[in-house]
C-alpha cells in the first residue's frame, strides 16, 4: 500500500445501519434491483472512504462483516489499521448504536486533538440537532475545532441540514455515484472495480 503522506490522517467512522437500509431502499426505487439480495462490498466501502490515506481508526457500528470478509483483511494486513466493530442493538434501536459511534468519535477527536485530520462521517442521519445531539450536532464542533469532514451518505435520505453543512465546510461523496463499485446483488449483479483516481477526480469536479 502507497500511503499519500501529503493528506492529513483520517479516522472513520460508519452508520452501517443507516448506509445498509437506505442502500436497500435505493437498489429497489432507483436501480430496480432486489433489495432483500442487494450487499454492501465492505473493502470497496472502505477504500472509498480511505483512498490510500493514513488511517487512525475505523469504527464500523451496527450489523458488521463476518469474521472471514475480505475487509478484514484488507484492513489488518494491508492498512494495519486499528478497528472496533459496534454490533447491532439486541433491541433492535439504532439509537443506540449511533451514540456509541458518537462516544468513539469524541474520544478520538479528545486524543487527536493536537494533530487534527479528517473526519470521514457514513451515515445520512442528523437526528436530535435541535437537542443538542447526534451526528450533525457533534461534527459542527468538530469543524470549528480544526478537523475537516467528508460525508459518505445515500442523498436521496441524508438529513438536509446534514447535507447542506458537509457541501458548505466539508466535501459530500454521495454513494449513488459509484453503487455499482461498493454493492452487488447476492446472485446476480457482481461488484464492479473502483478506482480511486476516479472518486478524486469527482471531488476536484464538484
Amino acid at each position: 500500500m502507497t500511503w499519500r503522506t501529503d493528506e492529513p490522517w483520517v479516522q472513520v467512522y460508519v452508520d452501517n445501519s443507516n448506509i445498509f437500509h437506505e442502500g436497500q431502499r435505493f437498489a429497489d426505487q432507483k436501480a430496480r434491483e432486489d433489495r432483500g439480495a442487494f450487499r454492501l462490498h465492505f473493502e470497496n466501502f472502505l477504500k472509498l472512504a480511505i483512498r490510500r490515506r493514513r488511517v487512525r481508526e475505523v469504527v464500523w457500528g451496527g450489523s458488521t462483516p463476518p469474521p472471514t470478509d475480505s475487509v478484514w483483511k484488507y484492513l489488518r494486513e494491508e492498512l494495519n489499521v486499528p478497528t472496533e466493530l459496534i454490533p447491532r442493538s439486541e433491541t433492535g434501536e439504532n439509537g443506540t448504536v449511533d451514540s456509541a459511534i458518537q462516544l468513539r468519535m469524541h474520544r478520538h477527536v479528545r486524543k487527536h486533538r493536537d494533530d487534527p485530520g479528517t473526519i470521514v462521517l457514513c451515515t445520512g442521519d442528523g437526528a436530535g440537532y435541535y437537542k443538542g445531539e447526534g451526528f450533525l450536532y457533534d461534527i459542527e464542533g468538530f469543524v470549528e475545532d480544526g478537523w475537516s469532514l467528508e460525508l459518505i451518505t445515500w442523498t436521496h435520505c441524508c438529513h438536509r441540514k446534514l447535507k447542506a453543512f458537509a457541501e458548505r465546510r466539508g466535501k459530500l461523496i454521495p454513494i449513488e455515484q459509484f453503487y455499482s463499485s461498493v454493492t452487488f446483488i447476492k446472485g446476480g449483479r457482481r461488484v464492479s472495480s473502483l478506482s480511486v483516481d476516479d472518486v478524486e477526480d469527482f471531488l476536484i469536479g464538484r
